[in-house]
Parts: structure tokens; C-alpha cells; sequence
């Protein structure tokens, strides 16, 4: 007869209380973390891929924003954003939309998936700084 064994279930559930009872402060400040490292590596891989445009003294990666995380029923959020517009051929263009086209190409305009990439090769530092937040909070008051 096939036999499960478990052992260390005390520490895992010791573990998940130490993290049930993470206050609200510092729940926002590891989600602050996580951005920040977010919008650091969107900006080293715009610059890989070439995003700055030579003729503009505006540029779509300087206007990435960290914005302030949000609290929900379910814990929170904490977003990277494109802030402000630029004049292009005569008109006002928002950043974001220079962003858009710059990920997804467009006609005559291949996809430069910068803010994709990013996310996906760094998920792992960009989640390491906000558990280290969480960490050293349970280190300290547990």
C-alpha cells in the first residue's frame, strides 16, 4: 500500500502565520521594492532594444513612472506606468501609446518587446525584492 509521509508541515504552517500577519506598511513597501526593481530592468531593456528615439529630446523610457501600490481586498498592487506626452509630426502623443507601438509594433514597424521582456527574465529578482521586505520584517518581530 503506498505510504505518504509529511513532515514539516509545523514550520510551513508556522511560515504561512508569520506572513498572515505582515502589517499593511510593510505589505506596501515590499510591493514599492518590486516596482522599482520592475522599472529599472523596462529601462535596461528599452535601452537593449533601442527605444530612445534620436529625435526627440523627449524620451518614452525617461517618462516610466513608479507609481504609489494600491491597496485591495486581496492584498495590493503596485504599478510601472508610461507618464506625460510628447509632440510627434504635429500632435500630442502620450507616452504610453509611444510604449504600445514600441511592444507591439505596428505596420512597417517591428515589435520591440521591451516592458514583456523584462518582466519575464527578471520576475525572479523582481519577487526577491519584495520577499526580502517580508523577510527581514518576520525576522525582526518574530
Amino acid at each position: 500500500m503506498p505510504r505518504l509521509d509529511l513532515s514539516g508541515f509545523e514550520e510551513l504552517a508556522a511560515a504561512f502565520d508569520k506572513i498572515s500577519n505582515v502589517p499593511e506598511d510593510v505589505q506596501m513597501k515590499a510591493l514599492t521594492e518590486m516596482e522599482e526593481v520592475a522599472a529599472a530592468e523596462i529601462r535596461k531593456s528599452g535601452e537593449a532594444y533601442g527605444v530612445r528615439d534620436p529625435e526627440s529630446p523627449v524620451h518614452v523610457l525617461d517618462s516610466i513612472k513608479v507609481n504609489k501600490p494600491k491597496k485591495t481586498d486581496s492584498g495590493g498592487y503596485a504599478d510601472v506606468t508610461f507618464s506625460g506626452s510628447r509632440t510627434r509630426s504635429g500632435k500630442q502623443v502620450r507616452q504610453a501609446e509611444i510604449a504600445f507601438i514600441n511592444e507591439y509594433g505596428k505596420k512597417n514597424q517591428q515589435a520591440r518587446p521591451f516592458v514583456g521582456e523584462a518582466m519575464n527574465k527578471n520576475a525572479e529578482a523582481i519577487a526577491k525584492a519584495g520577499a526580502e521586505v517580508i523577510l527581514d520584517w518576520t525576522e525582526n518581530n518574530f
